[in-house]
């Protein structure tokens, strides 16, 4: 062996397995990883049951996104990355996906629709709207 690959093969291992703790011990990662709940929203008809999402700051929730409509495409949109917050999922007639978040700040952040047909208002001009409310993280 080489005086050179018997000085850096300990620092290489050292590099190799510090990266991989940094990947499997992302606080971030294992909250995103277990949510504390799930809740069902639908949509159809050009709006959100419920229209309205209470959560924690900090804590993950599973949202089962169910299309009730028989032939209309709906979209969740949910963008505020200040809260951690970017989600943009397709959910086709009669369809049913699932999306995980974390809002990390507290505060009012809404939710859309942001299908549009030619010549016609858009989802979220026609009502295709929410509200998720992030409160501070703590105790009830």
């Amino acid at each position: 062996m080489s005086d050179y690959t018997a000085t850096k093969s300990p620092i290489l291992l050292i590099l190799a397995v510090l990266s991989f703790a940094g990947n499997v011990l992302n606080p971030h990662e294992l909250l995103a990883a277990t949510p504390t709940r799930s809740i069902a929203v639908k949509m159809g008809d050009y709006r959100f049951t419920p229209d309205e999402i209470a959560v924690r700051a900090g804590e993950t929730v599973q949202l089962q996104l169910t299309n009730t409509d028989s032939l209309t495409p709906h979209n969740f949109t949910l963008k505020a990355e200040n809260a951690g917050l970017d989600v943009d999922t397709d959910v086709s007639a009669g369809k049913t996906e699932t999306v995980d978040i974390t809002p990390l700040v507290p505060g009012t952040y809404k939710f859309y629709c942001n299908k549009k047909l030619l010549f016609f208002k858009s989802h979220r001009d026609r009502g295709m709207e929410g509200t998720l409310i992030v409160s501070p993280s703590g105790p009830d």
